[in-house]
């Protein structure tokens, strides 16, 4: 495995290359936001005053998922490289741009403000920085990927739009050149793989290094960036093979931007992290992701109780960057009257208790129901809120129609008992602990 970081030290040399490349009038507006930092397990301003941070994710909209956007794509890549070889570059490129400017626009940083929040955590991939396809729809070797003439047009946008409305914003890393999870979510389930022991492994490797500069070098002294999230999910690798190359990208950062706070995930416990002191990290924020499913016959209390069991491990503040929950009516094990709304406002409860950062996943969902608290927003296809596209076999007049018209005040309607809840839990006291009788979500 030596040479499988043997690129670190190529790091601060593809920052150096790239030095320059934003535009000299990329300038924090006189309407920033105080920059945050990681003190103790506290976040806080420049003051030293703690700053909670309870939001959303922009799910769907720099990376589709099948199960809740308007397509039956595998994944995102996927659909990129069927758009391209069926409609060539140009075309496809507007279907895209279509589909992401009517997904998320200013009403939705407009709302994420009126229901109560403060950040949205935005997940992109590769994809949506570099062309990575010839004209044909071919994948490229990531030596031949160019950037895009504007390739930070939608993170800018999101940027502009969180300044205008006081909010945060977290810059997610979901799909990293090769798929550091092999899953829908990374935006590329084929057999690629960022940890591979190869050339092409290494090549994945220094080309998402310099993404991450780029990034870091672009957004730097921006304050309504709340941080960086290297890598959502790398569930690819553990241990030091991760560690190592979450070392490699918090360095490209850091070369390029040392203000920001960096956001590391968990895959999935506190003890699947080291301590930040073994690598020398600063300014960080640990990260985790919690889904007990409705299908796992594991009940809320267990699930929750052991959570807090290793939620003090490490000496930084905590994110819960994406979770949902569902009561355990579904289950054989728990409170069998517990429904998916008390199971939300019981974890909300919780996180604040613990003083964890929270943002749900996720913003808006198309499926079958109206009231699903996947999501604050709902589409329902069954009753014609939106349409699925099949980017194989439907005309490129329907897709471009279809893709239009995603917008969420025409289409989406607000699950207003889960956007109530939502809405309560920003508003609440935060670290204080568990409430007289304890947490509602932890005990029988």
């Amino acid at each position: 495995m030596k040479k499988f970081f043997a690129f670190a030290a190529l790091a601060a040399v593809l920052i150096t290359a790239f030095i320059g490349f934003a535009a000299c009038d990329h300038k924090p507006s006189d309407t920033a936001l105080p920059m945050l930092s990681a003190e103790g397990e506290d976040i806080v301003d420049a003051d030293g005053n703690v700053v909670v941070l309870r939001g959303t994710n922009f799910g769907g909209w720099l990376v589709q998922e099948g199960w809740m956007c308007p397509t039956d794509q595998t994944d995102t890549l996927s659909t990129d490289m069927t758009l391209y070889s069926r409609f060539g570059k140009e075309k496809a490129e507007a279907l895209i741009a279509a589909y992401q400017e009517s997904w998320i626009t200013e009403e939705d940083f407009r709302t994420v403000k009126e229901l109560g929040l403060n950040i949205v955590r935005v997940p992109f991939t590769y994809m949506n920085v570099y062309y990575h396809l010839s004209d044909e729809g071919e994948l490229l070797h990531p030596d031949e990927f160019t950037l895009r003439e504007d390739p930070f047009e939608r993170l800018d946008f999101a940027l502009e739009m969180c300044k205008k409305y006081g909010l945060y914003l977290i810059l997610d890393l979901h799909g990293a050149v090769g798929s550091q999870n092999g899953s829908d979510h990374s935006g590329d389930t084929s057999r690629t793989n960022l940890y591979a022991d190869t050339e092409l492994g290494e090549a994945y490797r220094e080309k998402t290094a310099e993404l991450w500069a780029l990034v870091a070098e672009h957004f730097a002294g921006e304050s309504n960036v709340a941080g960086y999230d290297l890598l959502n999910e790398p569930t690819r690798a553990s241990g030091a093979t991760q560690w190592d190359y979450y070392d490699v990208l918090y360095k490209a950062v850091r070369e390029a931007d040392p203000d920001h706070m960096i956001f590391i995930e968990a895959t999935w416990e506190t003890n699947a992290l080291p301590s930040p002191e073994e690598y020398g990290w600063e300014n960080v924020v640990y990260e985790y992701h919690h889904y007990n499913w409705d299908y796992n016959d594991q009940s809320n209390s267990s699930f929750y109780t052991f959570k807090r069991l290793l939620g003090g491990v490490h000496a930084v503040p905590t994110l819960i960057g994406e979770f949902n929950a569902w009561g355990d009516s579904r289950r054989s094990t728990g409170k069998s009257d517990q429904t998916d709304l008390e199971a939300n406002a019981g974890v909300l409860e919780f996180y604040n208790g613990e003083g964890w950062h929270w943002t749900t996943w996720t913003y808006k969902v198309v499926g079958t129901l109206r009231d699903s608290n996947w999501g604050l927003f709902n589409a329902s296809t069954l009753l014609n809120d939106v349409t699925k596209i099949d980017p194989e076999t439907d005309s490129y007049e329907d897709i471009l129609a279809a893709w239009s018209s995603v917008d969420t005040a025409e289409h989406f309607t607000l699950y207003t008992d889960f956007a109530d809840i939502v809405s309560a839990a920003a508003a609440a006291p935060f670290a204080q602990g568990a409430p007289e009788g304890g947490y509602s979500i932890i005990g029988t």
